[in-house]
């Protein structure tokens, strides 16, 4: 999102205008970020406890989404990190480690493991955050590879430090044995135990994972997972958005 302040034109201006009008502010939509339209911007960034510098970035951005500000790059948002998913079954297999396996054949995705891969690589890890979310067993206790499980509670640390513990409403698991969805050949990061959904109802597979502001987005916890390491779901490539998916993809001691 491109951050715009004083003495700066254009549509972006022009868009930001237009909402400080519809939240009562009296000032000329003509694309100019001027005296006025800074000084209704301090005032919106008053009211909601940020920064009162006039200046709109990402913080002052968010705040207007919640109330229904929208502009192109939000369905964007966050954008890309710098590194990339691993997105192949060797891939996922130098870092993780490989397995003997055979598919379940019984018309779903399931695989069987056949050697001790489990049992040497998957480990209980203990979430606290996790505790009464839905979906979620008392114990808070969810079954990861063992390489990602302290930045895995890092993650879940730094997400409720950041005050962003509220966004994560339900929990769908971590360690599956199984193919990706719709397929029986490319194993899933669930599988190498590297991956965990959250907020499905919210970010179903193929769908535009919900805004900045909509009941279940996770939108918000993305930037804190790209520096734990671990790849959004949501950045996958079209038709196959996957919102509610959270993988490592750096492993970091």
């Amino acid at each position: 999102m491109e951050t715009i302040r004083r003495k700066s034109k254009g549509a972006q201006v022009k868009r930001w205008q237009y909402f400080l009008v519809g939240l009562g502010a009296n000032l000329v939509v003509d694309g100019d970020f001027g005296k006025k339209t800074h000084e209704a911007t301090v005032e919106f960034q008053r009211k909601n406890d940020l920064v009162a510098d006039g200046i709109v970035g990402k913080k002052t951005y968010l705040e207007a989404i919640k109330l229904g500000y929208r502009l192109p790059e939000a369905m964007d948002f966050p954008p890309k990190p710098n590194f990339r998913p691993l997105s192949s079954n060797s891939a996922r297999a130098a870092v993780f480690g490989k397995f003997k396996y055979k598919s379940a054949n019984d018309g779903t995705e399931r695989i069987i493991m056949l050697d001790n891969w489990e049992r040497e690589n998957i480990v209980s890890v203990e979430i606290p955050q996790l505790r009464g979310v839905t979906g979620m067993v008392p114990s808070g206790k969810v079954r990861f590879h063992r390489l990602g499980a302290k930045q895995l509670v890092k993650l879940f640390d730094d997400w409720e430090k950041a005050g962003l513990k509220n966004h994560i409403l339900t929990w769908a698991g971590s360690y599956v044995p199984r193919f990706i969805r719709g397929s029986r050949r490319t194993l899933s990061n669930h599988a190498f135990g590297s991956a965990f959904d959250i907020n499905v109802a919210w970010n179903g597979l193929g769908q535009v994972p919900a805004l900045v502001g909509e009941k279940g987005s996770v939108r918000e916890l993305v930037d804190i997972a790209n520096e734990n390491g671990f790849y959004w779901g949501g950045h996958f490539s079209s038709p196959r958005f996957d919102g509610m998916h959270f993988e490592v993809a750096i492993v970091k001691p």
